[in-house]
């Protein structure tokens, strides 16, 4: 574009571009596994038999590049099986945009004939994809680039790099300790009440400041609630922003696994993860932005300024 800019006279900043024109075309490449391959990550295989709304929703995050919420998108998969089963619909879009980022072949049958007949294998192929891109699905979009930004301050490789290797683990840490147990919710009475009552808004709060404020407090909030009362399973929802959160802060999984804390102390561990943000800063009632606003005007106050002279001047 450069050498055809100066050929034409047209200012080398100019992004203009003929519409016929196709940068570096490239053939589609095969993807890391098959279609069949879903025992080649037995947790991957489980995990989407069992919830596939979680598999769709961590692909999803990833492949919007943190535009939306692994929390949302799986939400809303799981309110469409639920009221119309027809959740291929939704997914396929998804892994067509998947296809066209990474440069993947389509299979013979097509995205949407795929994800209709061989929806969970399609979801396991998908997500073994991502894992072997680097991409550390749990975690999400946005702490894998930043994971790639530390990793090339410290080798020296030029910042806009985004190549990450597979192998990488940075920083590795023994799980941490919470700062309150489970069973420590009158320590804080007035989050204690606030889950009692209307769950929704304390899981709202947490979900948004887990996501980094890629989703709401209001929309998740309301997920809950509309999923709590078409099934009485939020806990579905919930347990893997634990999961999330967990990662973001290197907790360690205790009493029991995530799933199973929710299921049956829904209450207690929301109350907990609820008390462990206010914790570490965090004033859950503003918000993520907020939040963040609020850590840079502290940040800003506390920059070092001229001494103020006292007096005018005398004689």
């Amino acid at each position: 574009m450069y050498a055809q800019n100066t050929a034409t006279g047209v200012p080398a900043g100019t992004t203009y571009a003929p519409q016929s024109y196709q940068p570096f075309p490239q053939n589609h490449g095969a993807w890391s596994s098959g279609i069949c391959d879903c025992f080649s990550d037995i947790s991957g295989c489980c995990l989407t038999c069992w919830c596939p709304c979680i598999t769709f929703g961590r692909i999803s995050e990833i492949v919007d590049k943190g535009s939306s919420s692994c929390g949302v998108n799986g939400a809303l998969y799981f309110i469409i099986q639920r009221l119309t089963i027809c959740t291929c619909c939704y997914s396929c879009a998804y892994r067509t945009k998947m296809r066209q980022q990474f440069n993947l072949e389509e299979s013979p049958c097509g995205d949407r004939l795929l994800h209709c007949f061989c929806e969970g294998c399609a979801l396991c192929q998908e997500y073994r994809e991502l894992k072997s891109r680097g991409f550390d699905v749990v975690l999400g979009n946005y702490l894998k680039y930043q994971i790639i930004l530390l990793y090339n301050t410290a080798t020296g490789v030029p910042a806009g790099t985004t190549y990450a290797p597979q192998s990488y683990q940075p920083f590795p840490q023994n799980h941490g300790a919470w700062s309150s147990g489970i069973c420590d919710c009158f320590s804080d009475i007035s989050g204690c009440c606030l889950t009692c009552w209307c769950p929704c808004i304390t899981f709202g709060r947490i979900s948004e400041i887990v996501d980094k404020g890629s989703s709401s407090c209001g929309v998740n909030g309301a997920l809950y609630f509309i999923i709590q009362w078409l099934t009485g399973c939020a806990c579905c929802y919930s347990c893997f922003y634990r999961t999330k959160m967990r990662q973001q802060f290197n907790l360690e999984e205790s009493p029991c696994g995530d799933c199973l804390l929710h299921c049956f102390c829904e209450g207690c561990a929301l109350c907990q993860e609820y008390r462990e943000l206010k914790s570490r800063g965090f004033d859950v009632v503003l918000g993520w932005q907020a939040n963040v606003d609020r850590e840079n005007r502290g940040v800003t106050m506390q920059a070092p300024t001229a001494p103020v002279v006292e007096g005018g001047m005398k004689r």
